[in-house]
């Protein structure tokens, strides 16, 4: 593959690069590290892989083993699965880069396509990039995020496509992930943003032409909520997720649908957009009544919850900048120095590279993580997170019985200790908000938690060394110490309960 001085990089493939080589070494050991669930979809997406189906009752937890069980995210958690089979957390770490760094580069290439000022797609892309950083997480999650832009561009567009378009898409999302909620939010906003902007028309073909698109997307609307049947749970799988949504102590409790917190560093490049966001909407005229609802909307859904505020990166920002786009080419697209970038931006290829960034990141997956003979990206889980040496300890000794463990650990456990079944893990939609309370009444040491791990039957408990639970464990009679370090505690019971 040679790529010649005249066919030097789109600035597409300069993003694609950028992002694709820099997130792997500085991000992948808080994207596998960051909680549980990266090794839950590796365990759920090797089941669905071995049994040849998907996961209908659960296998996974002695508390609700046999229940009926709805993946929503079966199908990245086979990709997840496949990835970490060729590359361990590393192949993990790799796919997931791909995606976040290909949102990156899609979303410059639309925004090019609209005639955007290619400095100004740098700024926009950055933005976007600072602002989704907070859920740079190897979770399913992340295969949504290409989906959404593509849905704001197919909503976008000055002819949209078909309405068939619109339910492949859907169909597509529903197999991978339950992110499709947002798509019908999104094509709801602009459907009232159109209904909106032709209330405020004074201009009659102009109002008839807002009806028309609004009318389009009221055809479109149902088409999309039918397809997300077409998966092996049909209705179950969009019912399950409305249902999940509707429990206000899940939402209470889970930190990422919290409202996020602006005194902490992670919510301030969100508070930066914010204040932006107003200043844009106060010094500008009125954007399209479809942008407007889009950004009002997702504004308000990021104040709600802070795992949201990718959605408002996402869809928000880039319509933001379209409507400052022409005051932008009025006063500092007219200068030289923005001019020569815009006219080399404009040319160049992209394809060799994507495929040059592709072969190096395969070679890295492939060889689990290691360049040249160094260890690039970690390949194990960090034992400073996880009860790495525990479990080691517990699995060669063949200790068996009910266990009762810190809730952010239960989806290492069903990877690393396949054979032994969990009180519960980050899969809450299906655990519920009944079992996570009783859950957190043990962990917060409430009065009755010790009765609790008797009426579960509880015969190991794995908790922090450093946590509350394990202090009092030390000195209760009915408990022994069995292994302990620095990250976790392992108590087997001596009195029958």
């Amino acid at each position: 593959m040679s790529i010649t001085r005249s066919g030097h990089p789109s600035l597409p493939a300069i993003l694609l690069v950028l992002w694709g080589l820099l997130i792997p070494p500085f991000e992948g050991e808080i994207m596998v590290n960051g909680d549980g669930d990266p090794a839950r979809h590796v365990r759920h997406g090797e089941t669905i892989l071995a049994q040849g189906d998907v996961i209908r009752t659960d296998p996974f937890s002695f508390t609700r083993s046999g229940a009926p069980f709805v993946g929503f995210e079966y199908g990245t958690q086979v990709l997840l699965a496949v990835s970490h089979r060729v590359g361990g957390l590393p192949g993990m770490v790799v796919l997931t880069a791909l995606l976040i760094a290909g949102t990156i580069a899609g979303l410059a290439a639309w925004l090019l396509r609209r005639r955007m000022d290619p400095l100004l797609v740098v700024l926009v892309t950055l933005a976007v990039a600072v602002l989704t950083n907070i859920h740079w997480l190897a979770r399913p999650h992340v295969f949504s995020w290409p989906l959404t832009l593509g849905l704001l561009a197919m909503l976008e567009a000055p002819h949209r496509p078909r309405a068939l378009a619109f339910g492949l898409l859907f169909a597509i999302w529903a197999n991978l992930h339950g992110g499709f909620l947002y798509g019908w939010l999104l094509i709801a906003m602009y459907l009232c943003g159109h209904l909106f902007e032709a209330w405020c028309s004074r201009d009659r073909a102009r109002r008839r032409l807002e009806y028309q698109r609004a009318g389009d997307l009221g055809r479109i609307l149902p088409l999309t909520i039918a397809a997300t049947v077409l998966t092996p749970y049909g209705w179950r799988l969009p019912l399950h997720l409305v249902q999940f949504f509707r429990d206000p102590y899940l939402r209470d409790v889970t930190q990422e649908f919290l409202s996020p917190n602006f005194h902490g560093p992670n919510t301030l490049p969100f508070l930066a957009a914010l204040l932006g966001t107003i200043a844009l909407l106060a010094w500008r005229p009125r954007p399209h009544w479809t942008h407007l609802a889009v950004i009002l909307g997702n504004v308000g859904m990021a104040l709600m919850s802070q795992r949201n505020i990718v959605l408002f990166a996402l869809t928000a920002v880039p319509l933001m900048a379209l409507d400052f786009a022409p005051w932008w080419n009025d006063t500092v697209g007219k200068s030289a120095f923005v001019g020569r970038f815009a006219s080399n931006a404009r040319t160049g290829v992209t394809i060799p590279y994507l495929g040059l960034t592709l072969a190096v990141l395969a070679l890295l997956a492939v060889n689990h993580g290691r360049l040249a003979g160094h260890q690039v990206l970690a390949d194990r889980f960090s034992t400073k997170r996880f009860p790495v040496e525990a479990v080691d300890r517990a699995r060669s000794a063949g200790l068996r019985g009910r266990l009762f463990h810190e809730f952010v650990w239960g989806g290492y456990l069903l990877l690393a200790w396949p054979e032994q079944k969990v009180f519960i893990d980050g899969g809450t939609d299906f655990y519920g908000g009944e079992l996570l309370r009783a859950h957190r009444h043990v962990v917060n040491l409430q009065p009755g938690w010790r009765d609790s791990l008797d009426v579960w039957r509880i015969d190991l408990v794995l908790v922090r060394s450093d946590g509350a639970m394990a202090g009092e464990l030390a000195g209760a009679s009915k408990w022994r110490s069995w292994y302990t370090d620095s990250t976790a505690t392992m108590f087997r019971r001596t009195v029958a309960p």
